[in-house]
């Protein structure tokens, strides 16, 4: 088991960045769907992004007053435009946390039945969609599944069910926001993880740092997905 503590993004954005420079362009545009493709690709990189509560509650297209515009397709085409295969709806309102996160480890399965290898599977949840995301972790247990958890841990709750995560974890919390914080206390809970890193960003956009598709997370998140940190350190 590989375990990494908390850092700053600062170093590890700027190697990203000139990494992500020097890269070849994706062959090809991803595709966006609401749920698993007709036809799998086992060779291509799947993504499935959880949004925010602001999606039930107010549609696709919602504005908050404390954080702006969230922008829901913005985000997705960010996905498909670095050549993601990209699976992501508008949940209903009123969505339990447990009884989707039962549906998105059921969609991660038929992806891995598909043939597509652990490590191509990647499950993104920001402030909800990220407390989805963690108990999906938890229901999946497949240790090359990767995970980027946004904003996804509150301040711990006494007696609250706990759901240790499974696979390869990034968490990005933002150093303004009071709501989504530190996922250091859950990874301690977490035995079976492979790996676990997390960053804390800057932006000073509180929990709507995540309502854009900036660079500030988007940048480390496509690393993650595309196994790139360990070039990106080197």
């Amino acid at each position: 088991m590989t375990r990494f503590t908390s850092f700053t993004a600062t170093a590890a954005l700027l190697g990203l960045v000139a990494l992500a420079a020097a890269a070849p362009a994706p062959a090809q545009r991803g595709t966006i769907t609401a749920t698993e493709p007709a036809h799998v690709d086992p060779h291509a990189r799947y993504v499935l992004y959880l949004h925010g509560r602001i999606i039930e509650e107010e549609g696709r297209h919602p504005t908050s007053p404390q954080f702006g515009v969230y922008d829901y397709d913005g985000i997705l085409n960010a996905f498909a435009g670095a050549g993601l295969q990209v699976i992501s709806e508008a949940r209903p309102k009123g969505t339990q946390i447990r009884v989707y996160a039962e549906k998105v480890a059921g969609e991660v399965r038929q992806l891995l039945d598909a043939g597509v290898p652990a490590d191509h599977v990647t499950v993104v949840g920001f402030s909800k969609g990220g407390g989805i995301a963690i108990v999906t972790s938890s229901l999946v247990r497949v240790a090359g599944v990767r995970y980027v958890f946004l904003a996804a841990c509150g301040a711990p709750v006494p007696d609250a069910p706990v759901f240790p995560v499974t696979g390869h974890v990034l968490s990005i919390h933002e150093a303004s926001d009071d709501i989504g914080l530190s996922c250091q206390p859950l990874f301690r809970q977490s035995p079976e993880v492979a790996e676990t890193r997390e960053i804390e960003i800057s932006t000073g956009k509180r929990h709507g740092a995540f309502f854009q598709p900036r660079p500030e997370w988007l940048t480390p998140t496509l690393a993650w997905i595309e196994e790139m940190w360990a070039e990106a350190e080197k």
